[in-house]
């Protein structure tokens, strides 16, 4: 009997505690297969990985059912080789692009035609791990910020960065973050069985929506990285996210995540957090919108913030004192850039 395994290059920059999710079979037990013939998907890390077969031969038993999840060393299944057949070395499976397929089948007269949307590929790991981080004690804190200051700031910086950095109010929000977060660290971390982990490093996740999900590649030591790498590498990462060629590395260890659905139009949202970090902050568009100062009513850019956290790891007070801190921050556009 032959064993059939996910290729340890998938399990690249994993770790070794992680286990992945069996998707789904595309084969059943006793279907007679090829060498390097594609008999099940499976997800690492939000990432959809082809399972092939290591010789022709018959599915003799299979050890990991749909929907089950396995450790790197497991047998997914076990093939009886054809007569005088070997184990071949199959090609190491790239990630799938997961799409939504989209399947419509004709009904009984008078039913209309509809979309199916599989919660399979990056929709399926999006659906699983929304499900499980809405499990966790949240509660959601929101802030008005005026932009003013900010907008005046980023028009400088273009002249100075010139036009192949493509900066934009979110990399200012990054950097941000990521000082704000240093002066409250309790915020930046993950909340395991045992505790909440405080890290040392500010690692952002930034979400990026794609047409099949969302994915949170992660923007590494934000709080000492100058700007022009933090516009720099979220460019690069926004770009494979979108061409579905990152990595297990840029999805792992992040410690706060920043979810941006400005481009949207709308005002605010409530993201849900980005499990198991302690927290994530949603943030809503850039409007003329009316404010007060001096008694007065006068119109401004302003952008809403919206930070979810988990209250297992963290209380209101303390959580909205990093909100607080961070409008404040953004309002007079001090990003330690002096210099």
């Amino acid at each position: 009997m032959i064993g059939v395994r996910l290729p340890e290059e998938a399990w690249e920059d994993v770790e070794d505690d992680v286990e992945a999710l069996l998707e789904e079979w595309l084969v059943e037990e006793g279907a007679t297969v090829e060498a390097g013939q594609s008999v099940a998907n499976a997800v690492v890390v939000k990432t959809s990985f082809e399972v092939l077969a290591p010789a022709a031969g018959t599915i003799d038993s299979i050890a990991v059912a749909d929907g089950e999840t396995f450790g790197r060393e497991a047998d997914l299944a076990w093939i009886e080789p054809a007569d005088g057949g070997a184990a071949a070395t199959p090609a190491v499976p790239e990630p799938a692009k997961a799409s939504p397929a989209a399947g419509s089948a004709a009904g009984e007269a008078g039913e209309t035609a509809s979309e199916r949307i599989p919660l399979t590929g990056i929709r399926g790991a999006v659906a699983r791990n929304m499900a499980a981080a809405w499990q966790n004690p949240r509660v959601a804190a929101g802030a008005r910020v005026e932009m003013s200051a900010c907008l005046a700031l980023e028009e400088e910086l273009r002249a100075d960065l010139g036009p192949e950095l493509k900066l934009t109010p979110t990399h200012l929000l990054l950097r941000a973050v990521a000082l704000t977060l240093a002066e409250h660290p309790r915020l930046n971390g993950v909340v395991g069985e045992d505790g909440a982990e405080i890290a040392s490093e500010v690692a952002l996740g930034l979400a990026v929506n794609l047409p099949e999900g969302i994915v949170v590649p992660v923007i590494r030591d934000v709080a000492s990285r100058p700007l022009e790498e933090i516009v720099s590498e979220s460019t690069r990462l926004a770009e494979l996210a979108r061409a579905g060629e990152l990595g297990n590395a840029e999805l792992r260890g992040g410690t706060f995540s920043v979810s941006n659905l400005g481009a949207t139009g709308i005002d605010w949202f409530t993201p849900i957090l980005n499990s198991p970090q302690i927290a994530i902050l949603g943030v809503g568009a850039i409007a003329e919108r009316p404010v007060v100062s001096a008694g007065e009513v006068r119109a401004a850019p302003t952008m809403d913030l919206t930070l979810v956290y988990d209250h297992r790891a963290i209380d209101g007070h303390p959580a909205s004192l990093m909100l607080a801190d961070l409008r404040d921050r953004l309002q007079r556009a001090d990003l330690g850039l002096d210099g």
